[in-house]
């Protein structure tokens, strides 16, 4: 059930207007049971997985409050994090590892034959596992009080505007909208439209629009042209920022229509000036997640290591940070998905991170403008191979902008690289006024004649050039 689909048109005000006249305790109940009825739209019987998950950390977080033994402690916490990391591991990850073994001893002249799952990804695994796994580690640190309601929890767990594709909510900010009454305003129902709004329109108009232009050149097995290759490489840039950051825009939307303040994901990430700033601005709720629970303890295990006592703070701190840097950006990046091409999306940011940590008195320096076009093609870079098919698709690609990058008239390069700048034109218009203002919300506060010319004209956009096809969100995948 997508976003943009005939049938959520149906869904969400069915269950709006329910919320609206029912008591908290019954909004509560009514909405989990929509958000189950919304996941298992997808495929009914991954709901035994969400529930698994919910099981287990609603347990563990128990079992965690109610000893007293650090022991103990330790021990719910980790059953926790093996069996929501082994959930994500065999339904994401086995059938690839298994075939990379296949491959292996295949080179040492062995024949195995693997067992493969050959089941579809079950969709917002990666999300809805590292939000209830990010609850209990709060449970352990302390920063949370377990959740005594099942059903409660079960909401957070599974609250359907963010379940799919994030934002991924912490226990810290969620819960607490959950278990407390919730005001609906004015104010806060007509951004939450506006943000709704926004979002259908990067998806319809210039994502799926821009996947047209994206998808015949990454198809394509080669031989590659550079030309071809560079405006497809932006092309997708602003595709995938469009596409997930529409989606988290519905999701904040629906979010705030019902009363709920839903983190911001996306703050204009390509305004970035610098790759550590990109990372700051992208994707927030999974970059602050992987830099609390990955980087920072892997950082201070390090730093702490006797091995390295003897050196000097500023040595052990530049190890540290270089290899908790590099396995946390690995990480992330392999988080995206079962390929190789994803744990090197992940090492080439970590190496951007560092070289920009080790430059940065000069480099911040330079004109603002030029940080910000340098940071945006370095993000590029990352995002040839995020969509390659394989790193050798990504090395060809990646040579052919210096080996074959030819303006063919034949190939009509001209024209598709202004059908680039047609679908983002006003992307960039309305980020720049954003930017400048740091404010998500400034088309809300012009004047009403332009804000009445404004949603006219991308609203007509949206309905007469929108593409409203069942292409699902690119994250879904993940």
């Amino acid at each position: 059930m997508l976003f943009h689909s005939f049938q959520f048109a149906i869904f969400f005000p069915i269950v709006y207007v329910a919320y609206l006249v029912l008591s908290h305790k019954l909004q509560n109940r009514m909405l989990l049971v929509a958000s189950y009825v919304f996941y298992g739209s997808w495929d009914w019987r991954y709901l035994s997985l969400i529930l698994l998950s919910t099981v287990v950390d609603f347990l563990c977080s128990h079992g965690i409050e109610t000893t007293q033994r650090a022991k103990r402690k330790k021990i719910f916490v980790t059953i926790s994090i093996i069996a929501n990391l082994s959930i994500l591991g065999v339904f994401k990850y086995y059938d690839f590892f298994a075939v990379n073994f296949q491959d292996l001893m295949g080179n040492f002249g062995l024949t195995v034959h693997p067992y493969f799952l050959n089941i579809a990804l079950p969709v917002g695994i990666s999300f809805y596992t590292f939000q209830t796994m990010s609850y209990t580690i709060d449970v352990y640190r302390g920063k949370i009080r377990a959740a005594q309601n099942f059903l409660d929890f079960a909401l957070y767990v599974s609250f359907f505007p963010q379940l799919i594709a994030g934002p991924i909510e912490r226990g810290t900010r969620l819960l607490p909208q959950i278990l407390q009454p919730r005001q609906i305003t004015l104010e806060h129902t007509f951004r939450g439209l506006y943000l709704f709004f926004w979002g259908l329109f990067l998806k319809v108009f210039i994502a799926d629009n821009l996947a047209k232009i994206v998808d015949p050149v990454f198809a394509s097995s080669g031989p590659y042209d550079g030309g071809s290759v560079l405006l497809a490489v932006y092309a997708f840039a602003l595709q995938i920022y469009c596409d997930f950051a529409g989606y988290s825009f519905m999701a904040i939307g629906l979010g705030l229509v019902m009363g709920f303040y839903l983190m911001e994901n996306f703050r204009r990430p390509y305004f970035a000036k610098n790759i550590s700033d990109f990372w700051r601005r992208w994707h927030i709720s999974l970059s602050s997640w992987f830099r609390d629970y990955v980087f920072s303890p892997f950082y201070m295990y390090i730093s702490n290591n006797k091995r390295l006592k003897g050196l000097s703070y500023k040595t052990r701190h530049g190890i540290a940070f270089f290899i908790a840097l590099l396995v946390a950006e690995y990480l992330l990046g392999f988080w995206h998905g079962a390929g190789w091409n994803f744990g090197f999306f992940g090492v080439y940011h970590a190496l951007m991170i560092w070289a920009y940590y080790l430059i940065r008195n000069k480099w911040d320096k330079i004109n603002l403008f030029v940080q910000i076009f340098l940071t945006f093609n370095l993000a590029c870079g990352g995002w040839l191979i995020f969509r390659a098919s394989s790193m050798e698709q990504a090395g060809d690609m990646f040579l052919s902008l210096f080996q074959n990058f030819q303006l063919d008239p034949q190939l009509d390069l001209a024209a598709t690289a202004l059908k680039i700048v047609l679908f983002s034109a006003v992307l960039i218009f309305v980020q720049v006024f954003q930017d400048l203002k740091d404010d998500t919300f400034i088309v809300l506060k012009w004047p009403l004649p332009v804000r009445f010319a404004f949603f006219a004209f991308v609203g007509t956009l949206t309905v007469v050039f929108g593409d409203f096809g069942d292409r699902p969100f690119i994250y879904f995948q993940f």
